[in-house]
């Protein structure tokens, strides 16, 4: 093609840009303004219509509220439902989140509360902690059928308080915490998870509480340590402590980790340890457990120092 035929094809081109209908730009909305896919939330919005077929949802600002009223966010399969975007104090309440990629997320700031939505059926995970967001509340969130984990708790997401949540379902893991510190995970249900209802991976100090786990195992692998859990009802699955390799650290057992009282019932070893040392059961109730535990050297390291000390029902 010349120089000239380039030039009309070229002509026409920006032509056709131009004639063709301008995508609504987004805006701020909250405070009387009303919200549409895409917007940023400042101030307090209240939904009063579903938004559907978004490619991208609400990001929520500093301070805001965003009250769902039950109204649904829907996406096209991608992108994120709802950010909380490097906010602090920002409230979301009584959203249905579905077709995104990840349904929430939380990215870096902290002191938000996210609490009584629905997160369902969205391709990766449910609600996201990302970039070191810290000192958040969860409270009575339902996060079904996620592709690939329910909640993700990341790198340097520390002390977030989880409390009341129902998590089901997910593809892979229904909650992972990655290298996370501090954080109170309290009262929750998980059930029906892929692989793990509970997979802690180089993750220190986390305090686990009155949980209830159904048919997938706790799992603790690499360096997690110090890990504390009380109280937890697990039924058709058990406590699992696995060495991991990763590039960075090697080799690492999980180590000085507690399980204390509560119960484990209908699974055929309650508890396993891989290469991990010096974790300690106690005052947990068992039935149905034969052996109660089992022991074995994993990546070079062995299983020492484990002490378990159960009740029989």
């Amino acid at each position: 093609m010349g120089f000239w035929g380039w030039r009309t094809l070229l002509v026409c081109a920006v032509a056709a840009l131009l004639a063709a209908p301008a995508s609504a730009a987004a805006k701020e909305c909250g405070n009387g303004v009303a919200c549409a896919c895409g917007d940023a939330v400042r101030g307090v919005a209240v939904l009063d219509a579903d938004l559907v077929d978004c490619a991208a949802g609400l990001r929520v600002k500093n301070r805001a509220v965003l009250d769902c009223a039950g109204h649904a966010i829907v996406g096209r399969g991608d992108g994120d439902g709802i950010v909380v975007d490097e906010a602090q104090g920002a409230v979301v309440r009584g959203c249905t989140v579905s077709g995104f990629r990840t349904g929430l997320r939380l990215r870096g700031g902290s002191l938000n509360r996210i609490e009584h939505n629905d997160v369902v059926d969205n391709a990766r995970y449910g609600i996201e902690l990302a970039v070191a967001t810290k000192s958040n509340m969860l409270i009575g969130n339902v996060v079904v059928g996620s592709g690939d984990e329910g909640i993700h708790i990341g790198t340097a997401a520390d002390d977030n308080v989880l409390v009341g949540n129902e998590i089901a379902d997910s593809g892979k893991e229904n909650l992972y915490l990655l290298d996370a510190r501090g954080n109170f995970v309290l009262v929750n249900r998980l059930r029906g998870a892929g692989s793990a209802a509970m997979y802690v991976k180089h993750s220190k100090d986390n305090l686990f509480f009155g949980n209830e786990v159904e048919d997938r195992p706790i799992q603790l692998r690499g360096e997690s340590e110090r890990n504390v859990f009380e109280g937890n009802l697990v039924r058709g699955a058990g406590y699992l402590f696995q060495a991991y390799e990763d590039a960075e650290r090697g080799w690492k057992g999980p180590r000085e980790n507690q399980v204390r009282r509560g119960a484990v019932r209908e699974v055929k070893t309650c508890f396993r340890f891989e290469g991990a040392a010096h974790n300690t059961v106690t005052g947990v109730i068992v039935n149905g457990c034969s052996p109660v535990s089992a022991q074995k050297k994993s990546g070079g390291i062995a299983a020492t120092g484990n002490v378990v000390d159960v009740v029989r029902e």
